[in-house]
Order: C-alpha cells, then structure tokens, then sequence
C-alpha cells in the first residue's frame, strides 16, 4: 500500500460527537440512541499536530472532514485544526461536510477565514429536512450557511434524495442559487429504505420502502439483524480496485488510528459486526497492528497496510480476502 511520503490526500474524523440522529448513520440504530462500540471523543489539535507535523501538510493536495460517526463542528478546536492545515498550505483544497446545525456565528465567521469549501447537509425544505436531519433544524443550517457565505466562505447545498423530498429539488435548488451557495448538489447514498425510532425504540416514521417487515419496535429489528447471517448475501467480485491507492488516501479517525480508507475505519476493534458487517473480520486481520498515530507516528500507523493488499489474493470472503474491500472497491 501507500508509505508516508506518497500520501496526497486525507479524510478526516475529528469529532465522533454528533447533535443528529441520521436513521441510518452507524452511530445510533435507525434513529434510537444506541452506541454499538465506538469511542465518543475528539481529536485535540496537539495530538493532531503529533500526527501531521509541517511538512507532511505543505505535500498534500487536499484534506476533506467527513466523519463516520461524528460531525466537524462538534470538535471544540475544529477552526484550529483547520487554520493549521491553511497556515502550512496555502493552496491545497479544504473540503468539510457538516450537518451544520451547531456553534454560534462567530465560528462560521472564523472558519471562512481559511477558505474551506463546506458542504452544509440540507435535505429538503423546513417540512422535510428533520424527517433524516434527525435532532437538526431547517432554519439554523440556513441561518450558519449564510453567515459562513456572508463572511466570504464558499458554502455547497448537499441534499440527499428521498420518496418523501424529491418533489423538492426544483424549490431547493433555486433557493439555493439565490442564496449564492457556491454549488447545489443532489446526492444518492443507498441509504434510502428505513423505518425510523423514537428514543424509547418506538417506531416514529418510515423513510422509503423498507425490504422487511414493519418491526413492533427497535429492539425487535435489532435481534432480527443480529440473527440475519449477512455472509450469506455476500457476492464476491473479480477484483479489487482500491479508491485508497488510486487516490492516494488515508483515513484518520477521532481517535487518531489510521486506516486505508473510512470505509475500514468504523472503529473496527470494537464496533458490533452484528450491526457492521465485516468488522471482526477485519479485527482478525489487523491483530495487534500499531495502527494509532498518536501514540506509534503516522508513518509506523500505516505499515499494516500491507496485509490489506495481501487479502485481495484470497479468492473469497470466506479465504480471508475483506468482505468491505470486496463490498466498496471490487470490480467484475
């Protein structure tokens, strides 16, 4: 895989702190407050600095904060952390994806200062957006996102398309342009299909058109997927063309351990595989690897890299080759 000096790009996860309850973000189960093991914490600007010192951020061409579990603007030194970068790079691209719903003006107005591109997630219109922005609200995501504008910064519309917002998408884009957002862009995330849950594992609303049955509640749908045997939908692919290697990547997460990729970053030496298939297989894999940059250094954080790529040889899931290389990466 990739050694230090060849890295170019990072994706980063500063905070696993998060005001939403996105249904189908891994950090809560459909809505309901549930913590399938991962650590909440922050990544402070001093450990930050541990693992990225000066020169290694003067080479790269772009940094981008988009967090498995957390939000960037949950961090308490995310504007630092982001003056740091800017201060030893004055021409690579800062790209930040925020739901965008917390800190107060003076933030938003801070932040454009380094001149990051900040994608605010807005999915829909005040009626609809809460419906997956789950503990967000419409009207303050607007009110930051021109604040942050206002300032000089240059802010992106994010929205993801559902059953129950797409006859929006004419009404949002063209508020969107008279609110100068820099851009406005749709996107599609697979995560379409959902029932939803109120706090008490009750059910609150359905997004899309779930495969299953409506459960009575959470807990119901909970022991369904920690019974459902997800190896069995397992469909290997030829090969394996890893977006890491081509573009030259790594990921950090919250509490600085470096992975190839966020899609192997879900906090893989404690997160339930029930919940996140793959996980203990990937934990198997990793053994005792020195995978923290905090405490090991970024370049000794990615020598386990190696035995990734190893597993790509394996012809099936079942050999050892890793079922979220197969998943995200694999071509036929």
């Amino acid at each position: 895989m990739l050694s230090v000096n060849e890295i170019k790009s990072l994706d980063l996860e500063i905070s696993s702190h998060c005001v939403a309850s996105c249904p189908m973000c891994p950090r809560n189960f459909y809505g309901m407050k549930h913590n399938a093991g991962y650590e909440v914490t922050n990544m402070s600007l001093e450990n930050f600095k541990k693992i990225f010192n000066e020169q290694f951020i003067s080479k790269l061409k772009n940094v981008k904060f988009n967090g498995n579990l957390g939000d960037f603007n949950m961090n308490p030194e995310a504007v630092e952390i982001v003056e740091y970068l800017r201060h030893n790079n004055k021409n690579m691209e800062i790209e930040i994806n925020t739901n965008g719903h917390s800190r107060n003006s003076d933030f938003w107005r801070k932040l454009a200062d380094s001149d990051p591109v900040v994608l605010f997630a807005l999915d829909g219109m005040e009626d609809t957006h809460s419906l997956h922005r789950i503990g967000t609200t419409f009207s303050r995501v607007i009110q930051n996102a021109k604040t942050f504008m206002d300032a000089g910064g240059r802010a992106i519309w994010k929205m993801i398309v559902f059953d129950h917002n797409k006859h929006q998408v004419s009404q949002c884009s063209k508020l969107a342009k008279e609110m100068n957002f820099y851009d406005f862009q749709l996107v599609n995330d697979g995560r379409n299909n959902a029932f939803v849950f109120n706090n008490d594992g009750s059910h609150s609303h359905t997004i899309g058109t779930p495969p299953h049955r409506k459960p009575l509640d959470a807990r119901e749908l909970l022991q369904w997927k920690a019974a459902h045997d997800w190896r069995s939908d397992v469909k290997e692919k030829n090969r394996i063309v890893c977006e890491a290697l081509r573009d030259k990547k790594i990921f950090m997460s919250s509490t600085g351990d470096i992975y190839p990729c966020c899609w192997l970053g879900f906090s893989p030496q404690k997160y339930n595989d029930d919940l996140y298939h793959g996980n203990e297989q990937l934990k198997q894999l990793m053994n005792n690897a020195e995978n923290n940059g905090v405490t090991h250094g970024l370049e000794k954080a990615v020598t386990w890299f190696s035995l990734v790529q190893d597993s790509w040889r394996k012809k099936t899931i079942k050999e050892g080759r890793l079922y979220r290389c197969d998943l995200h990466c694999g071509k036929n």
